[in-house]
Order: structure tokens, then sequence, then C-alpha cells
């Protein structure tokens, strides 16, 4: 009875022993271009049903897998997560249905190599081998029965994931350049910007950047992004101020001329016009410091290979310190919900490793312009135009975007504006920004890149005025006031995670300086940058 038990026993737990998934025939479809296809048979002799989730190889920059699903135009290619490997059975790689994609081809292929790959499963495990160079499957001649069966299968709508029992015919030898003349090796797969199926950290832009990109049509992308600017000291034009300095040196209202002198002099013409001169001021009260912080968090999906559309909530948070001509310094704060905006972009070009978009948008006025605070001396007073969480008018959002990679390195460049429509209901208009960047990223490694960008924006000055908001009382109340430009250079560094239950997960840190800025001042003059951002593909 011993024996009988342990030879059952045996027979139970073999089969869950073989953990390993076989690769069966493989080989690398030979070409002379940087973009090539791997065809094989992922053997599954175990009695649990397998997923392969990611593919490794150092022959190319990028190693996805793919498949193949009918469209309106005829078969189209996709990027999927992974590929079923059913319990006790196969799932075939041909040029029909699910494939293996190389981009980026390192170095020229040569017939006969053998390349190292590295096959990484749901369950944690992973299979080394290496995949030969090959025009054709190098086990063509030997079952040309078996291939003619599966094509058969593959023509009734069965696509190429085969489930079979010991007992069905093994098609696991076929050869899949009979079925098709297709040539994966020669595909536009530029379209094809599944930004969680590439396998590189520089998919994205630098954190600062919302750059228009594709992935696959019926996914959606969640974001999340973290804006903050630290300001202190005065500044008008390049020239720095004191606080003090700035309280107690008298400035002029060119807009308000007071006359001096009398309508009757002794002179001998009688009475003569009086002479005017600008109004003389101090001001009550200057910002010495402020922290402007904006969280964002924007969905965004691809209805097609060259269309997505983008619908993004900001939540704006402002503290400021300010010093009275008492002396007194005294915290102001002010937050809510910003202007929610929606945006769409086109794709107007596109290679292997460029695109080139076009965008327009429509930001809402759903931010409050009427936020209240204490202030020194004055009790509870509308906080300034900089410090309200919204701008009070709709505002159009153009946008030019160019992103491209060859081998390690990638780059970009954008520009977009805010385009202020209207008055408010306080009778002012936000001036009108423009941003322009450009920026260069390495891969250090498929999941880290690091980057360094240059940006440069310019504001206007407002137009119109909030007749609560005394000019002279602060210079952050004066609408004459409130224009400038600013040059910036960030340092940034993104990650992909590529495996787990957080695997297509991407975040990024962007920390930056000002190098030139020119104020129409006195205005807090920013100093340090800092720019988070996380997304998540579903």
């Amino acid at each position: 009875m011993k024996l009988k038990h342990i030879l059952i026993l045996f027979l139970i737990t073999t089969p869950l022993l073989t953990k390993e998934v076989k690769i069966e025939n493989a080989y690398i479809k030979y070409t002379s271009s940087t973009t090539s296809v791997v065809y094989l048979t992922l053997n599954n002799g175990t009695n649990i049903e397998k997923k392969l989730i990611q593919t490794k190889s150092n022959i190319a920059d990028r190693v996805e897998l793919y498949t193949m699903l009918p469209s309106g135009t005829g078969m189209k290619m996709v990027p999927v997560n992974e590929i079923p490997i059913p319990k006790n059975g196969m799932t075939h790689l041909t040029p029909r249905g699910f494939h293996i994609m190389l981009f980026g081809i390192t170095s020229p292929l040569k017939l006969k190599d053998s390349i190292p790959f590295r096959f990484i499963f749901s369950d944690g495990s992973e299979v080394q081998t290496n995949i030969s160079v090959e025009t054709t499957s190098p086990n063509k001649d030997t079952n040309t029965k078996s291939t003619a069966t599966s094509f058969k299968k593959e023509e009734t709508g069965h696509n190429n994931h085969v489930s079979q029992t010991k007992d069905e015919v093994d098609m696991s030898n076929f050869d899949p350049n009979v079925q098709t003349n297709e040539d994966h090796s020669k595909h536009e797969h530029s379209g094809h910007d599944g930004h969680k199926n590439h396998n590189r950290a520089d998919m994205l832009a630098p954190a600062g950047i919302m750059n228009p990109h594709i992935h696959e049509p019926g996914k959606w992308m969640i974001d999340y992004r973290y804006m903050g600017m630290k300001m202190w000291g005065l500044q008008s034009g390049t020239t720095g101020l004191s606080d003090l300095g700035t309280l107690y040196f008298p400035f002029t209202d060119p807009t308000v001329a007071m006359p001096t002198g009398s309508l009757i002099t002794n002179s001998p013409l009688g009475t003569t016009l009086p002479i005017l001169s600008a109004n003389k001021y101090n001001y009550m009260s200057v910002p010495t410091d402020m922290v402007m912080e904006m969280n964002m968090v924007s969905a965004m999906t691809s209805i097609s290979d060259k269309w997505m559309i983008m619908f993004m909530v900001p939540a704006v948070k402002n503290k400021m310190t300010m010093l009275s001509s008492n002396f007194d310094r005294a915290p102001m704060s002010s937050a809510g919900i910003g202007d929610v905006s929606f945006s769409t972009a086109y794709r107007l070009i596109k290679t292997e490793h460029q695109n080139f978009f076009t965008g327009m948008g429509i930001s809402l006025p759903t931010g409050s312009i009427d936020e209240r605070d204490n202030m020194p001396m004055m009790g509870k007073q509308k906080v300034p135009y900089n410090m309200q969480p919204g701008v009070g008018t709709y505002s159009l959002l153009p946008q030019l975007s160019y992103n491209g990679n060859y081998k390690r390195i990638s780059w970009g460049a954008q520009s977009q504006a805010s385009l202020r429509i209207g008055k408010n209901d306080n009778n002012y208009r936000f001036g009108n920004r423009y941003e322009i960047s450009g920026w260069l990223s390495f891969l250090v490694h498929e999941s880290t890149s690091i980057s360094v960008r240059v940006a440069k924006q310019r504001w206007l000055n407002l137009q119109g005025m909030d007749a609560t908001l005394d000019p002279k009382m602060d210079p952050q109340n004066d609408p004459y006031r409130q224009g400038g430009m600013r040059s910036d250079l960030l340092i940034g560094v993104n990650f992909l995670i590529n495996s787990g239950i957080l695997q297509g997960t991407r975040f990024g840190f962007e920390y930056g300086k000002p190098f030139h800025q020119n104020l129409n001042g006195p205005q807090l003059a920013t100093r340090e940058l800092i720019n988070i951002f996380a997304s998540f593909t579903f």
C-alpha cells in the first residue's frame, strides 16, 4: 500500500514540479532594418495557466509584445500587456497573432547569430535562452502537416492561442511564413505608442511638461502632477529691491495727476493753468516671500492612432508673508479648485523615431477670483490678483509639440499659450501667457532616465482692474505691475515600474531655478521650481 501511495503522489506532483515554460522553434526574422520580429512557441507543461509579461534582450532598444487584430482596413498590430499560455498547452507566436517586436536594433543582424533573450512570466519565473537569426523557421521542412492544421484553425477565427492536450496533434513546429506574406519587420510601428507597453522610462516628457502622446485606443491614463514654486525677494526689471526700501521709496501713479500752484498768479497774462504732476505715494505693505502650489489630476485617452483627448482638474494653494509699514509681518493664504480644462491633440507627423503634434484646449472659469484673507492693518480683504485660484475668464490653450528618440537619447520641444477671452465679473482680464520648452533625456536603464530642460515664459499685464483692490496698498494690486518674463533650467529623472502589481506605472521628479528674470515690478522673484508626476494606464 505504501508503494502504491508513493507512486500516486509522484504522478500527481510531477507536473507541478515542472515550472518552466519551454521556448521552442524560436527565431529572429532576418532584416537589414532597425526593426524586426521574433516568432516562437511557448510550451506550458504545467497544470497552471501562465502568462508571458515581458521579454528582454540587449539586441534592441525596445522589446515589446504585440498581437494582430481585425480592423476596418484589415489586420492591425496592437500592443498587449501579456500573452496567455494555457495549462498543458501551447501558444504560437506567428505573423497572424501574438509576436515579439524588436525596435531600435542596436547592431545589424547577421544570419545564424545567436542572441540571448530573457522571458519573464506572471508567476515570477524566468527563462533564458539564445535565439538564432534566420530568414525562415528553422523547422520549416519537418512539419508541413502541422502547419496546414494550424493555418486552418487561424482562418476560422481561433487566432494562434491554441490550447492542446497530450492527445492533440503537435503544432509547435509549424512555419509561420507559409501562412502569410506579412513581414512585420517592414511594418510602420510609430502609430502604436501605447506608452505603458513601451518599456522606456523616457516615453513621457520631464515632470514639468504635459506633452501629447498616443497610446492604445480604448485605454485611459490617469495622471497626477504637483507643481510648486518658491518666491522671495522683490525685483523690478532685472534689479533686486529691498523690502523696506520698497515700502518707503515714493512711487508715482501716472494715471492720476494732481494739480499744483494757483489758478491766479501775478503773471502779466493773468489767470494761468495749474501745473499737473503725477500722484506720489508709498505702499502700505509689500510681500516678502510666497509659495505657490498646484495639484493637478487629469484623465486622457486616445480615440484613434492620431487623436487624443484630456480632461484636467487643478487644485491651487498659495501662501504669502506680508510686511507692513509699521514693521509687522503677517501671513496670507488662499486655496481652492482652479480652472478646469478640456483639450485635444492631433498627431500631424509620425515616423519610427519622431512625432509632431498640434493641439487646442479650453480653460473654464471654475476657479474663484474673490478669495479673501486677513491683511496687515486692513482686516479681512480680497487677496491680490496673483493669489486668486482662477482667472475668471475662458482661455484658449493652443499647443505645438515635437518629440523624438534614437537609441538611448530622446528629445522634445513644446510651445503653448493661454489666451484670455473677454473680461471677468470683476472687470479685468489676466494677461496672455506664452511658454516654450526644450529638453534632452538619456536612458540610463529601461526603467530610469535623466533629463535636462530649458524653459522660457512671458506673461503680460492685466487689462482693466478690480475696483476693490487698491493699487497703492500693495504692488500686487497694481494691474500694471503683473507682467514679466523668466528663463528656467531644470534637471529631472523619470522612472518606470516594469513588474509587479504596479507594472506600467511611471513617476518622475524635476527641480530647477531661473537663470534670468525681467519683471514689471516690484514683484517677488521666483527662486526654485519643483515638479512631480505619477501616471498609470489601464
